[in-house]
């Protein structure tokens, strides 16, 4: 009954911004680009990772809905990719099987790359200008539909005697983010716009592990283990039809 009624309030709130504006309620399309980035906090005692952007794709449909003529809503549903690529160092100790021997270290140079895809929701506020730019603010919800991670281990422990083999490193996702976009619009015609934004997620993406001891005799199990956030600048053109 909840959920029913709350239904018939948004469709009551929407048939009456309809009727009470005096402007048409515009579709279209939107493309551009994400150039995405990760905010990442290690667990205690590991360096940060260093990290770098990845570019990626970013449109799908939009909607201008006026309220009065200045304020608008435009929301939007778009195909988005994420990601980053980011290196990290540590060294494994290890304990040597031959008689007599000691423990020994192990340097390992660890290079990432995450590629995420999602499907976004941005209900997006925008208050017009005399200037034609308006002013873009809202939530964003993500849920991601897809992700790939490539890690690359440059260590010595397959080429030593007595080695213990590091297991890979994983990316344990999450599969929904709420961010805020921040942003501007510039109206090169009333249908052909340039759109710029910024985008902050709030939530953890996910996890990124990789064990550097194993635990065996002589040495502590550790783990290097990030938590990713997601933010990004998106670029797009917007035809409305």
């Amino acid at each position: 009954m909840k959920k029913i009624t709350l239904l018939t309030f948004i469709a009551f709130i929407g048939f009456s911004v309809s009727a009470q504006s005096l402007l048409p309620m515009k579709y279209g399309i939107k493309l551009g680009a994400n150039i995405a980035n990760i905010s990442s906090t290690p667990n205690e005692g590991v360096k940060n990772i260093d990290n770098a952007s990845l570019i990626g794709v970013a449109g799908g449909f939009y909607m201008e809905i006026a309220l009065n003529d200045k304020w608008y809503i435009n929301p939007e549903l778009v195909y988005v990719q994420k990601g980053a690529s980011f290196d990290y160092d540590f060294t494994h100790t290890y304990m040597n099987d031959i008689p007599f021997s000691h423990s020994a270290q192990d340097e390992h140079n660890t290079s990432s790359e995450l590629k995420l895809a999602y499907i976004e929701l941005n209900p997006t506020i925008s208050y017009k200008t005399p200037y034609k730019l308006a002013l873009n603010f809202g939530p964003s919800f993500s849920f991601q539909i897809q992700q790939d991670y490539i890690i690359t281990d440059i260590g010595d422990d397959d080429n030593l005697p007595g080695h213990e083999v590091l297991n890979e490193g994983i990316f344990t996702e999450e599969t929904f983010d709420i961010g805020l976009n921040i942003g501007l619009s510039y109206y090169l015609t009333e249908d052909f716009i340039i759109d710029g934004k910024v985008n902050t997620g709030f939530m953890s993406i996910g996890k990124v592990s990789k064990e550097t001891n194993t635990g065996s005799a002589g040495n502590d199990l550790k783990e290097n283990i990030f938590d990713l956030r997601a933010r990004g600048i998106v670029f797009s053109v917007v035809y409305l039809f």
